[in-house]
């Protein structure tokens, strides 16, 4: 199993305190946000909530700001839902943001006494460019969470507890269109400093969207495959009839001043028609040291996840099994224990549009 631990890049900041990749499966959504920051999960009414807190700071040792990443349905306009942070603050500059074809926009403001910073980027999507992702269910009415009154500022808990936002109104048909957008609060004095995180942020917000990743097409070797960019080339080597592509996910850990990624890496070789025989000599190789702790069937073929434990690492891994025109294909996503939770569903997701063999040249 491979795994890539490389040194953060970047200015000197980067370098004391890497960023690390947030993936939201459910929408499809992916944020950069400091390693020292803890995060938290609510949901509340369809829509989530991932909160970043910043590390403690001042004499009640309370985070110094908070951005908060919304997503779900949208019952109402998105301008609409704008006012609903906007409303009764001082707007100090806005403009227009785009997302993998979702628009939106991004504000500064600040309460009415300047004590207090915000920043709000927000992104509508129509809901018909979520293909692929998983089928979210129409908002259920709810007393609790309402609308902020113009001139209150939207308080964040550094706790599971969503923040006041509009409800969207209930329906039995399917949503329309999607709301994604991060929220960032902090007392002035607090919130300067961090602004250019902040922005580094909202820049980094992006909408993971399988049909816009750039294709992967190999003739000679029967495949297909599309790959965010923001997994780099690792290494290539094609000799024969075998084939191997290695790529490298964005941080998704740290250890002082090194990230920690997970590897995604293609295998094509020759192998007998029968997905069976190619499934038991692939696990023949894998040796003593792997551990099959789940099997299923998938596309035609299998998905394993394994656990390994050396003295150097415990890994836990995916491995993704077809078969088509006399070759065998093993898809393989490996990540160091800890981070595995944190990425095995994007592998998942880019797992689905390998193609082989037919698959590559069908309609």
């Amino acid at each position: 199993m491979v795994l890539a631990t490389t040194a953060a890049a970047g200015c000197s900041r980067r370098r004391e305190e890497p960023l690390l990749t947030y993936f939201n499966s459910e929408h499809g959504l992916t944020l950069h946000y400091p390693s020292s920051w803890k995060t938290e999960q609510a949901q509340q009414d369809g829509v989530s909530y991932r909160y970043f807190l910043a590390p403690p700071a001042g004499p009640e040792r309370k985070p110094a700001v908070s951005v908060t990443l919304v997503a779900g349905p949208l019952g109402v306009g998105l301008e609409q839902y704008a006012q609903t942070y906007l409303a009764g603050n001082t707007v100090q500059s806005s403009r227009e943001e785009t997302r993998e074809g979702a628009r939106g926009k991004y504000h500064l403001f600040a309460s009415p006494d300047g004590k207090t910073r915000f920043a709000l980027l927000l992104l509508e999507e129509g809901a018909d460019a979520r293909t692929g992702l998983p089928a979210t269910p129409a908002p259920r009415p709810s007393p609790s969470p309402s609308p902020v009154a113009p001139g209150r500022s939207v308080t964040v808990r550094p706790s599971p507890t969503p923040i006041a936002t509009p409800v969207p109104a209930p329906s039995a048909a399917p949503p329309a269109a999607y709301v994604y957008g991060l929220f960032a609060q902090g007392e002035a004095a607090a919130f300067d400093p961090q602004l250019p995180v902040i922005e580094e942020m909202a820049r980094s917000l992006t909408l993971e969207r399988t049909a816009l990743y750039p294709e992967e097409k190999n003739d000679k070797f029967g495949f297909a495959l599309r790959v965010p960019s923001s997994w780099r080339s690792a290494r290539s080597f094609a000799s024969g009839n075998t084939y191997l592509r290695q790529y490298t996910s964005p941080a998704f850990g740290a250890d002082k001043a090194q990230t920690v990624h997970a590897s995604l890496t293609l295998t094509v070789e020759p192998a007998a028609a029968d997905v069976e025989a190619y499934y038991q000599a692939a696990l023949d190789k894998a040796g003593d040291t792997v551990t099959v702790l789940g099997h299923t069937p998938w596309r035609g073929g299998y998905v394993d996840v394994l656990h390994s434990e050396t003295p150097v690492a415990v890994t836990r891994a995916r491995r993704y099994f077809r078969v088509a025109d006399g070759r065998g294909y093993t898809l393989a996503c490996d990540a160091r224990d800890d981070i595995y939770s944190r990425v095995w569903r994007w592998c998942d997701m880019i797992a689905a549009t390998l193609k082989i063999g037919p698959e590559t040249t069908a309609p």
